[in-house]
């Protein structure tokens, strides 16, 4: 199975893509655009993630690459896990 890393959360917060979502879709991660999840498992949408950081009091500028690992992390767990 793919591995959520910390590059797909930088590619995720970096993208310009509408409605911008992670996705487990055929054995890969990758960026689309929500109107394109279709039959790919939602890892985390973009407004989500956004979301928690601002609440966390943290911005996209102060993410480390250390906070990107945790991240990856949490959200492989997520992934293999889904209904823990």
């Amino acid at each position: 199975m793919a591995t959520v890393e910390p590059h797909h959360i930088r590619d995720l917060l970096e993208s310009d893509i509408p409605g911008a979502t992670l996705v487990l879709d055929e054995d890969r991660i990758r960026v689309v655009a929500e109107a394109h999840v279709h039959h790919a498992t939602v890892v985390v949408a973009r407004a989500t993630l956004v979301d928690k950081l601002d609440a966390g009091g943290m911005s996209l500028e102060q993410l480390t690459d250390d906070h990107l690992r945790h991240m990856a992390s949490a959200l492989n767990n997520m992934v293999q896990k889904p209904n823990v």
